[in-house]
């Protein structure tokens, strides 16, 4: 806030008395000690925040994982496939079936022939077992689907772990987002109380004329501004805190605390070719290698649907056990036994149609999952460009505020040793600490900002996906 600056020029303006430090009492005032150890305590706070046995991005994204509907979604599609391609092999078992019947039948005239009498039985009672085995089918469709069956099921599997990298990148991003409020609440604390301490030490000018009314009433107006702040702060932590146990299924008497302590250094990867980068994230990522398995599955079920254009060669017997039997004659109302097999060749004008235009659609969909890696190509390397600048800046940015970081303690130091030695006033001293704390605010979005975009750069590249479940 520029209200310290301000306020430092004002008061040195508007009297001569401020113009050269006044004499001041050996001892410092109760007021210039308090604002003299406002800095020393920051460190100690932000500790607090880090406590030890709470939770960490690992953890978060570990328990995303467990409780995404994405990911349960994903695991009933699993399932779904399981059962295809168990319904696909068991095409391999031969077609079994079996009858029976019993049929009353009319009455008949016997006929006679030749000095005998044949009779025609009223009652006919049928047990029939029929084998049939598709020879050709064996050969070349049965397998094919069987393949396009296990790859559709090796898809579904990779889809499956897709959901789950996915859950656990957006909740460790959210998990840093949420650490990012809390700090950022924690400094919104500090600088209201800092305004109130000037706000003090100016309103005590102001009883004894030493400082206009416009001025105190400045004060007063940041004194406002920076209680909103502190509310909007907290409205979003809230916010943060909400999204976060959504994502990694905490329920609302869990308390939620940060162990993950974000001050520490990290080492950036090395810097690589966007082409490398690309290269690297195709072989890695679990899109690519969803997509192939899709196309490659397509390809065996148009080989599969091939064989309808060509007859199908099949074997097939059958067994009958009935009273009256139809192969006997003459018919006797007793139980016989009469068997029959064979092979059969056929072929069918309408199924070689509809067989033509299923490989055309197999075909066209083989074609869009093609132009879906390309489309997948194309937003990857975007997307690892934007990740690998996204590091960069983040790096620069924490190199940048831990320069200023520096130079604000010193400064700070500076400003507490000229208190004591009554060379600075305690004002002063408060725009000092207010200038090292936006250098802590900085120098911490700027370690948040890099594990951030850490990940985001780990997830375009695909090296995620070895991450525990």
């Amino acid at each position: 806030m520029k209200f310290c600056l301000c306020l430092a020029s004002c008061l040195l303006a508007v009297s001569p008395a401020f113009a050269q430090p006044a004499p001041q009492p050996k001892t410092p005032s109760k007021g210039n000690a308090a604002a003299a150890a406002v800095g020393d305590d920051f460190d100690r706070e932000v500790d607090a925040l880090f406590v030890q046995g709470g939770l960490t991005a690992d953890q978060a994204a570990a328990r995303a994982m467990k409780v995404s509907p994405e990911v349960i979604k994903s695991a009933a599609e699993v399932d779904a496939a399981i059962a295809q391609r168990q319904t696909a092999q068991l095409a391999l078992v031969p077609q079994i079936s079996g009858n029976a019947s019993y049929t009353r039948l009319s009455p008949v005239d016997p006929l006679a022939f030749g000095g005998f009498n044949i009779a025609f039985p009223q009652n006919s009672t049928v047990f029939s077992g029929t084998i049939g085995v598709p020879l050709s089918e064996y050969v070349w469709r049965f397998p094919k689907l069987i393949s396009a069956a296990k790859l559709g099921e090796a898809a579904s599997r990779t889809n499956q772990r897709t959901s789950e990298v996915n859950a656990s990148h957006e909740a460790r991003v959210a998990y840093f987002e949420w650490l990012r409020a809390r700090l950022q609440v924690l400094i919104a604390q500090r600088q209201l109380a800092q305004v109130q301490t000037t706000l003090k030490q100016v309103s005590a000018l102001a009883e004894v004329q030493r400082l206009s009314k416009a001025d105190l009433m400045r004060v007063e107006a940041e004194e406002a501004t920076a209680e909103q702040t502190l509310n909007q702060l907290n409205n979003l932590f809230q916010l943060r805190e909400e999204q976060l146990r959504i994502l990694i299924g905490a329920r609302q008497d869990e308390q939620l605390a940060i162990s993950e302590d974000v001050r520490g250094d990290i080492a950036p990867p090395a810097q690589q070719s966007v082409d490398d980068l690309l290269k690297h994230a195709e072989k890695n990522r679990l899109e690519f290698k969803a997509i192939n398995q899709g196309i490659d599955a397509k390809l065996e079920q148009r080989e599969a649907e091939r064989a309808s254009l060509v007859p199908r060669l099949s074997a097939f017997a059958q067994a009958d056990y009935a009273n009256p039997n139809q192969r006997i004659f003459p018919q006797e109302d007793k139980f016989a036994f009469t068997w029959q097999a064979g092979v059969q060749l056929s072929w069918t004008l309408n199924d070689t149609l509809v067989t033509r235009k299923t490989l055309d659609r197999l075909a066209a969909e083989a074609n869009q999952l093609r132009a879906d890696r390309d489309n997948l190509v194309r937003g990857t390397r975007v997307q690892v460009m934007s990740a690998q600048q996204d590091v960069d800046l983040a790096q620069l940015s924490l190199n940048t505020s831990q320069k200023a970081l520096e130079s604000a303690m010193e400064s700070y130091r500076v400003r507490k040793e000229l208190l004591n030695a009554e060379r600075a006033t305690a004002v002063e001293l408060v725009d000092a600490e207010t200038t090292l704390t936006r250098a802590r605010i900085a120098s911490l979005n700027a370690r948040v900002d890099l594990r951030v975009a850490l990940a985001n750069l780990a997830h375009a590249l695909g090296d995620d996906v070895h991450a525990p479940k």
